[in-house]
């Protein structure tokens, strides 16, 4: 029940969006600058450690994170902080993979290089929390904005873990199948069933489902939907992998690939933008919620611990989000954020079944990891 309104809300964004395109979603809570600050008013306590936290926050200077953001809402985010508070965002681009074990070695040989993380579930539920890498996030949350519970989806704040270290603030219609309009006609592909026809032997490519990334989260949920057996004759059409999110588009792009599986989000809607032949597919035979590359978390021991607490409070704004979404293509979890430009394939629909995400769900990626190589491992040794 609770996921049927998640989906009527976000349905029901959608609409207004498209019906009132030159009006700007109103906030669903006031804005920091609308609420009291005078002695004795109830705003003061949050106010004063607002404002102390922002001015230490400037004296460290600069925040480091990590995030999977391409170059448009990287420096997006960059500009915007900086003309705000006057601070640098240093941003350490890549995926999930790499930087997490690039973050596990430096932190064993004591090197603490960033404040804040923002990536995807695998990221912090496989790869960091494991090494207690995050700490908590709600005691750093000060805002009335951020916290006010009707401002998101459901009406709760987002956690995305029990021990409220990640905060997810997508909601990504996590489709993973996506063509070249160039290469295969309308209607040639409607579900992943479809992937096993003949004619598409060597044409697939699949973002590395051994991996933690986008290739193992679609391994694991579609894999409840679609079965090994499925899985295993996918095999047979001779797929090709990618580890680079970026490439794996290029490939698409460019007719190398005619189909790619676990395409992550923010390449695809960026390349549709530019006018590249691809189109994302609604496969009706799976359907996947998730946050995408859209998880907030705080890194323990961190360099700039004011400027960290400063940045995550930003990113949840009307103001981050709007930024993001915008510049990323997908919608956001608070209610005030923008819609009207998001492609309707990756916006969630009312009176449809989807599987979301989980803590426990995405725990279970080493097992998948697991049965995806051996799978499609002898296809990857080759």
């Amino acid at each position: 029940m609770k996921l049927m309104v998640l989906l009527a809300v976000i349905a029901a964004q959608a609409l207004v969006a498209c019906s009132q395109p030159s009006s700007p979603p109103q906030p669903a809570a006031p804005p920091v600058t609308a609420a009291p600050a005078g002695p004795g008013t109830a705003a003061e306590p949050w106010r004063q450690q607002w404002d102390s936290v922002v001015a230490e926050a400037k004296k460290e200077g600069v925040v480091a994170i990590t995030a999977s953001w391409g170059p448009e809402p990287r420096q997006a985010v960059i500009r915007a902080f900086k003309e705000k508070y006057g601070i640098d965002v240093e941003v350490s681009p890549g995926g999930s993979a790499q930087l997490g074990q690039k973050i596990i070695t430096e932190r064993r040989a004591g090197v603490f290089s960033y404040d804040a993380t923002v990536q995807g579930s695998n990221f912090g539920i496989n790869l960091m929390k494991p090494v207690q890498a995050f700490d908590p996030a709600e005691p750093a949350l000060m805002l009335p904005e951020v916290k006010y519970p009707k401002a998101w989806l459901g009406g709760e704040f987002p956690w995305f873990d029990r021990a409220r270290t990640m905060i997810p603030f997508f909601a990504r219609l996590d489709t993973n199948l996506s063509i070249n309009t160039s290469l295969v006609k309308p209607g040639e592909i409607t579900a992943y069933k479809d992937l096993l026809n003949p004619k598409w032997k060597g044409k697939i490519l699949i973002t590395d489902p051994t991996t933690v990334g986008p290739g193992s989260g679609w391994f694991r949920e579609n894999g409840k939907d679609l079965g090994m057996d499925f899985m295993r004759a996918l095999v047979k059409q001779e797929p090709m992998f990618s580890r680079n999110d970026r490439l794996s588009v290029e490939w698409l792009a460019n007719g190398k690939a005619g189909i790619l599986v676990a395409g992550l989000a923010d390449p695809l809607t960026n390349f549709i933008k530019e006018g590249a032949p691809i189109a994302i597919i609604d496969a009706q035979d799976s359907r996947v919620l998730s946050a995408s590359s859209g998880i907030v978390s705080l890194m323990n021991r961190p360099p700039h611990p004011n400027a960290a607490r400063l940045f995550v409070n930003w990113i949840l704004t009307r103001e981050g989000q709007t930024i993001l979404t915008q510049t990323v293509g997908l919608a956001s979890r608070r209610l005030d954020a923008p819609t009207d430009h998001i492609l309707p394939v990756l916006l969630p629909q009312p009176g449809r079944k989807y599987t979301e995400y989980t803590e426990e769900g995405v725990a279970g990626d080493a097992e998948a990891q697991a049965m995806s190589k051996e799978i499609f491992g002898p296809l990857l040794a080759k």
